[in-house]
């Protein structure tokens, strides 16, 4: 937490920082008190998560500009001040992301990360866009508060994907979106980590992106159905049962049931492997 402190120390004077805590009994209390600025807050409160600590937290802070960073990761030098003119440049500008490098547990750069996503049918497109390394990793967004009281509070319902949730919120409410082409924030990864819960996150994704598929804020419908199909094969190959409720079929009883899954790709490979099979068999 040291380190996620003092990248804030190093932005000084463009970032004040508001440390949320449930009530920790380690010394992180007195590290934030070691680094505490007079317009920086400390809070100690219970919470019912995450989600509910940053609500917490936004409604409490103020600032016209906030962000969100977890004491794992770190602000990238000089981040705060090429945000604070991106949205100094563009007055209608909503939302600003940039690049992030993923550290190891000794701060190590282990790799680089360029998120792309500019829409709200790019958001929801999680096969194609989200899980094929263009989503956005939660400590390089920065966004006005304006757009925080239009789009509303974290949903406390999610505890993995409750970021991702909101982004897709963010373009529903017409977010006016940019990405700053520069480093803004170091991500770590460690074993102990919340977001290595891999598969639970992506099953909240699937329920984040099938909400959003039915709300009042359509995309194309052809590719609202390509998305439907593919979350409903991803759920029945990850176990959670075949739509009609009626257990695991065969490839052939599952077309009959399911035909609109022959259009998918892992799909269609199935369909092609159990034909050699045959031919060779």
């Amino acid at each position: 937490m040291a380190r996620t402190l003092e990248s804030l120390q190093k932005n000084r004077p463009y970032v004040r920082w508001r440390f949320q805590d449930a009530g920790s009994t380690d010394d992180s209390l007195a590290v934030a008190q070691g680094f505490s600025g007079p317009d920086d807050r400390i809070v100690v409160d219970s919470d019912k998560g995450q989600a509910d600590a940053l609500n917490r937290a936004f409604q409490a802070m103020g600032g016209d500009i906030v962000g969100f960073i977890n004491s794992d990761d770190c602000l990238a030098e000089g981040a705060a001040e090429s945000v604070l003119s991106e949205f100094e440049k563009d007055p209608e500008l909503d939302l600003v992301y940039g690049q992030v490098d993923w550290i190891d547990e000794l701060g190590q750069i282990t790799g680089h990360h360029s998120g792309n996503i500019s829409s709200l049918e790019e958001v929801l497109d999680i096969y194609r866009v989200w899980w094929n390394r263009r989503q956005w990793v939660q400590p390089e967004v920065f966004w006005r508060r304006r757009l925080w009281e239009r789009v509303g509070l974290f949903n406390t319902r999610y505890d993995l994907a409750f970021d991702y949730e909101y982004w897709v919120r963010c373009f529903q409410a017409g977010a006016k979106v940019k990405s700053i082409p520069r480093t803004l924030a170091q991500f770590r990864s460690h074993p102990a980590q919340k977001s290595r819960q891999h598969e639970k996150a992506a099953n909240e994704i699937r329920n984040i992106v099938s909400e959003a598929l039915a709300s009042s804020h359509p995309i194309a419908a052809r590719e609202r159905r390509r998305l439907e199909r593919m979350i409903s094969y991803d759920r029945y190959q990850n176990g959670q049962g075949f739509p009609d409720g009626l257990g695991r079929p065969s490839l052939a009883r599952m077309l009959i049931r399911k035909p609109s899954w022959a259009l998918l790709p892992p799909v269609r490979h199935r369909i092609i492997q159990s034909a050699l099979s045959a031919l060779r068999g």
